[in-house]
């Protein structure tokens, strides 16, 4: 199993250096504090099998709030994070919260190639490549590469870690300074090697009455 197997979910997604079900009853002991307060309610089950069945898991997308959640074992250090928002897993505070409540590194990545419409040809999704760390809570690495309908942006802050491609952050090309071959090199670095994912983890799902402006959809 790859990253690629994971359909739309690999566009973006998170990573949490735990094993999974500590990971997930971490976020469950999170969200049951905030979400009571709103009359939400979540609940985990544990889930079995492959790509396929992660993607139907987190079926359907919703906006704008998330209602799935799925915590799934890449290996023996590292447990990696998505949700079924209607535009991609949105990593940030997740990993950013996790990595603070459990003292560990976790990271927000972004592989996002751009998706056209075949028939329109209007852009889906425009091209991105994000790499973030935190360790303990703490923002350690963030560096980007991105197309967000405009002009490319590149972008660093913090120490790079010493495996980085740091002469390729100068290339004339914004494009090729920061590419998703590039991130899979410095998770592979990072022990997140996804030659062998795993094949068990745990759905999340959030309950109660949902916003007005709440919509769902079907891939």
């Amino acid at each position: 199993m790859a990253i690629s197997d994971f359909g739309r979910l690999s566009a973006s997604f998170g990573l949490i250096k735990c094993p999974c079900k500590i990971a997930a009853d971490e976020f469950l002991l999170w969200q049951q504090v905030i979400l009571k307060e709103w009359g939400f309610a979540i609940k985990a089950q544990a889930l079995e099998g492959g790509a396929v069945d992660v993607v139907r898991a987190l079926s359907p997308r919703t906006a704008p709030i998330s209602t799935r959640y799925v915590f799934w074992t890449l290996n023996e250090k590292w447990t990696l994070y998505f949700d079924n928002g209607a535009n991609g897993t949105d990593a940030a505070s997740p990993m950013s919260v996790l990595s603070s409540r459990l003292k560990v590194d976790s990271l927000r990545i972004t592989m996002a190639d751009e998706v056209k419409n075949p028939d329109s040809g209007q852009v889906m999704q425009y091209r991105a490549s994000i790499f973030e760390c935190y360790s303990e809570g703490v923002d350690r690495r963030h560096v980007f590469s991105a197309n967000d309908g405009g002009k490319w942006k590149f972008g660093e802050s913090g120490d790079p870690f010493e495996f980085e491609d740091v002469a390729a952050y100068k290339l004339k090309s914004i494009k090729d300074r920061l590419t998703n071959a590039m991130i899979l090199s410095y998770l592979k670095r990072l022990d997140a090697d996804f030659d062998a994912i795993g094949g068990h983890g745990y759905l999340l799902t959030k309950s109660g009455k949902m916003p007005p402006s709440y919509k769902e959809f079907k891939d």
